[in-house]
């Protein structure tokens, strides 16, 4: 494992300290877990942090869109494909 870079963080208040620790609880990770992709999702919110993974994603998507584009209909339906996958 990679060094980890390290933050303290200081609380205002108990409370606050309280319900992260429900919510990381919740969703079962740690408190560091929740804290440390709350500020990720944040960073990427305000455009502090760049979003590779969601800039790959759309590039796949848009690439698989004119994939679809240029084929055609292949002559299958999306509920026949479903029951097929379920019937194996």
């Amino acid at each position: 494992m990679g060094r980890k870079a390290r933050l303290g963080l200081y609380l205002e208040d108990e409370d606050i300290k309280k319900q992260i620790k429900i919510a990381a609880a919740r969703r079962g990770v740690s408190t560091t877990a929740y804290c440390s992709e709350a500020i990720r999702e944040r960073l990427q919110r305000e455009g502090e942090m760049s979003d590779k993974v969601s800039k790959d994603r759309l590039a796949l998507l848009s690439r698989m869109d004119k994939l679809r584009q240029e084929i055609g209909h292949v002559g299958t339906t999306t509920t026949e494909l479903v029951a097929e996958g379920r019937r194996r």
